[in-house]
């Protein structure tokens, strides 16, 4: 049976799916321009291999992306502190690049850094780069995904030890998976 549903109704729907945990059985994606792509289409394009997501032009990205997640990880604008939806979460899990779904960091290695951004004391192996980045009249490491080059956020010198590294990521750019609870 093929139901026709509004936009906002489409939506509704999707969130009690969520809600209702069936999202990992049935992957729904809404990606912007209204599209919903099912059963796995949109980490198949997630997936994508690397050199093919770092040559796609900024058009592909504005397509795929809601806008906010755009400007953050295509335009190296900065979300407002307190205000993203990871610098709070404390659950087990893995955090994911939004635009690809690279595996970036564990909650393992995530610290209150007291700056409203979720931090990290290091990657996931192989999983960003970093360049000079002298914008804004300051001299920093900006943290890109490896996979797609994405803007994440920038690192710093003054994490705790034995790194002293601080990823400041910014939640836009990321997915959370949360760690599943093996059943007794």
């Amino acid at each position: 049976m093929l139901l026709r549903l509004s936009g906002q109704r489409a939506l509704q729907l999707i969130t009690a799916l969520v809600a209702l945990s069936l999202s990992a059985a049935i992957n729904v994606s809404v990606h912007a321009g209204g599209k919903t792509k099912l059963n796995g289409e949109a980490d198949k394009e997630k997936t994508k291999k690397k050199d093919d997501l770092l040559q796609q032009p900024d058009s592909y990205w504005k397509t795929r992306l809601p806008p906010d997640v755009y400007k953050i990880t295509r335009c190296s604008a900065t979300e407002a502190p307190f205000t993203g939806k990871y610098w709070n979460l404390h659950e087990q899990g893995l955090y994911k690049c939004s635009n690809c779904g690279l595996p970036l960091f564990e909650s393992k290695d995530k610290f209150d850094s007291g700056t409203g951004w979720p931090s990290f004391t290091r990657p996931a192996p192989d999983a960003v780069d970093t360049r000079k980045d002298q914008s804004h009249g300051m001299a920093r490491q900006e943290v890109i995904c490896k996979h797609c080059g994405a803007h994440l956020g920038h690192v710093f010198d003054d994490g705790p030890a034995p790194a002293g590294k601080r990823y400041c990521i910014n939640s836009a750019s990321l997915d959370f998976a949360a760690e599943r609870k093996e059943e007794k």
